[in-house]
């Protein structure tokens, strides 16, 4: 049984199979994103956002697009919120409150983007290979990582990776008290040429709008 197993491995190693861990190290598949992440110029994307909030018992989905032109251009729409941000402005339009928000765009301060959780990962870290996994039809490999810095509020990621375009297509996000966030990526499109008007907002009519740039 053992020998077949060996030959089975070396097999599917000839024929480029991903195959379990052993294969391939946690810190070398997120390596090989960071890799595809240099080389991608834009991004574009369908998504869908689960979070199971511990506490209540409760999970809510969100569905939306994702657009990214490096650096700092993206827009995020969902059912519920927009936000557009041109690399020097943000806005964030709520059509429930009838609001848009308006601030400079400033890193440090933004919430996760789509293109960071699936590109960047925290450098003090703890990288586990999971396995291999068949996800819409597709073998990814399984890596979770462990932040070093609690801080963060993030206790552990597990991130499914395709093992062809090395693109992160799910990745799940498990906080401090319990809370999981999930993406999952389809749609995905990278390096096409996207138009600045799409990072670019203009209020629609009778909105209130409030501009945080001069205060």
């Amino acid at each position: 049984m053992v020998h077949v197993r060996r030959w089975v491995l070396m097999v599917a190693g000839v024929l480029g199979v991903s195959v379990a861990a052993g294969a391939i190290t946690g810190n070398e598949v997120l390596a090989k994103i960071r890799g595809t992440y240099d080389k991608v110029n834009s991004f574009q994307a369908a998504f869908e956002q689960t979070f199971e909030w511990k506490l209540a018992g409760t999970t809510q989905t969100m569905r939306g697009t994702f657009s990214m032109k490096k650096p700092n251009k993206f827009r995020i729409q969902t059912n519920v919120q927009t936000v557009v941000s041109n690399g020097r402005v943000v806005w964030s339009y709520s059509p429930a409150t009838g609001q848009v928000i308006i601030t400079n765009y400033d890193p440090t301060t933004m919430p996760l983007r789509p293109d960071n959780f699936l590109f960047v990962f925290p450098d003090e870290r703890r990288t586990t290979y999971v396995r291999s996994e068949r996800l819409s039809g597709e073998d990814h490999h399984v890596v979770d990582v462990t932040p070093r810095d609690s801080t963060l509020g993030i206790s552990k990621m597990r991130v499914w990776v395709d093992g062809r375009s090395w693109l992160a297509k799910k990745v799940q996000y498990t906080s401090v008290s319990g809370d999981v966030t999930t993406y999952l990526m389809n749609a995905i499109q990278t390096n096409t040429s996207i138009p600045d008007s799409v990072f670019t907002f203009t209020p629609p009519p009778g909105v209130d709008v409030i501009d945080f740039r001069n205060r």
